[in-house]
């Protein structure tokens, strides 16, 4: 009885709550709405910006367990994209700037020179030859969107046959609305969805451009929330999307059953990097890193391992100049376990029987020849279970150079039976000692061949 009475006055408490709280959320919302209804010019959602136009690399630190510029192998910072001076091409390694040794600054050092309105001296490597250029600092637009998280929650289809993987994910996507900056204050500590009054404003919105690469998309398992929000005195947008997604990659079975392959999920801004004033970039929060790399350390994979993660941004050129492409990495190696004991082992002991009748006296033909000749058939058959597990390929796998090895060598002891038979006639000693040359030294060259296919798979 005095449970029942608990339970009746926290649900009452609560009730009271949400009627309390419900209608401001409302009153915040109806504020933000009206505010942006009454707004007289439909501006572009940029930021303008006037500095050197350098960006750096970026890579994670597992020790500091955040992202840093991404150094070469003498510690100077890579850049990532140059929007003013073209010879800054992704990739190049930057010495110094202003006479300052880059290696010997760290990252927020560096960040405040490139940062500078005032005029730089450069200097950078170009084919291991120090260049130096004067670079004048301007002014362009940009977008900077950011990854806040990406959770992969699973992979529960590799379809290496068929060239995809698909998963369940949730992300989130945020960039600055400095179009609605001064009312973005309506919103105060609450968050609203895009309604009727902010689509009838026909307010840009460039996140559309942002697209996970996906062959396959259904529309009915795929969640999407945009919402505004209010921080440091900044209007963010942010879009959120869960769901199922089905993504084209490339595999290479050239080391199957011992192959890694990679499993690349990309993010792309689409072809809005046109020109060099307007710069659209989508970079990675920490957050991403770190569900990445705990998808490694837990998840359900069965015939995969996921060796490493990988998180890396790359500009891909088109027609009307780049796109900026965020790529998340999955390395992963098959779990040979399956074709080791229930194809590589039968298919040896096939071979043994095979060879075995090496030791059955040379005067016995038939029966060699009988035994011979069942291993090889049932060589063969074996064939027949791996062929679904690969596509048609153009090339040999590491499986099929050790079957086809398996069945020249199975091939052998046939050859060599029908060979004796001419032989015994004429002299048994000498088919005998034939016999015994093929017996011990064909096993060697067929274990020698083996190991050279698997050994570098290995």
């Amino acid at each position: 009885m005095i449970k029942k009475k608990i339970f009746i006055v926290l649900y009452t408490f609560l009730l009271l709550q949400i009627q309390v709280f419900s209608p401001a959320i409302a009153d915040t919302c109806k504020n933000f709405y009206n505010a942006v209804s009454q707004l007289k010019n439909v501006t572009f959602p940029s930021e303008r910006i006037t500095d050197s136009g350098i960006y750096f690399d970026y890579k994670w630190d597992q020790d500091k367990k955040e992202k840093i510029i991404k150094r070469n192998k003498n510690n100077f910072p890579i850049v990532r994209i140059s929007l003013v001076e073209k010879k800054l091409i992704p990739g190049t390694v930057i010495k110094s700037i202003n006479d300052q040794d880059l290696s010997k600054k760290n990252d927020d050092d560096i960040y405040k020179l490139v940062e500078s309105s005032l005029s730089a001296k450069i200097e950078f490597f170009d084919e291991n030859k120090i260049n130096k250029i004067k670079l004048d600092p301007k002014s362009y637009e940009a977008i900077f969107f950011t990854l806040d998280s990406f959770v992969l929650n699973s992979i529960h289809e590799i379809e290496a046959k068929d060239g995809f993987f698909a998963m369940d994910y949730s992300s989130k996507l945020y960039y600055e609305r400095t179009d609605l900056k001064n009312i973005g204050n309506n919103l105060k500590d609450e968050s609203c969805s895009i309604n009727d009054i902010i689509i009838d404003k026909q307010l840009f919105h460039p996140e559309t451009n942002v697209k996970l690469l996906q062959f396959e998309k259904d529309e009915d398992k795929i969640e999407i929330f945009d919402h505004f929000n209010y921080q440091d005195d900044l209007t963010w947008l942010d879009t959120r999307i869960s769901g199922l997604a089905k993504v084209r990659t490339i595999f290479d079975f050239t080391n199957f059953p011992f192959d890694t392959q990679k499993l690349k999920i990309q993010y792309s801004t689409g072809e809005l990097l046109s020109n060099e004033n307007t710069l659209f970039l989508i970079t990675p929060d920490n957050k991403v890193f770190k569900n990445l790399i705990n998808y490694k350390n837990f998840n359900y994979l069965m015939e995969w391992t996921v060796l490493n993660t990988e998180i890396y941004s790359e500009l891909l050129k088109t027609e009307d100049g780049y796109k900026d492409t965020l790529n998340l990495v999955l390395e992963i190696e098959r779990n040979p376990s399956f074709y080791i004991f229930k194809i590589i082992i039968p298919v040896l002991l096939i071979l043994a029987v095979a060879w075995y009748v090496l030791w059955i006296p040379t005067k016995e033909i038939e029966s060699r020849l009988t035994t011979s000749i069942v291993a090889l058939l049932s060589l063969i058959a074996y064939n027949f279970v791996i062929q679904d597990d690969v596509p048609k390929l153009d090339y040999l796998t590491s499986l099929d150079h050790f079957i086809l090895l398996s069945y020249f060598f199975c091939a052998v002891p046939i050859f060599t039976t029908i060979r004796l038979s001419r032989s015994i006639e004429k002299s048994q000693k000498r088919a005998t000692r034939l016999n015994q040359i093929i017996r011990k030294f064909g096993f060697i060259l067929y274990l020698f061949a083996s190991i050279t296919i698997f050994y570098p798979t290995l």
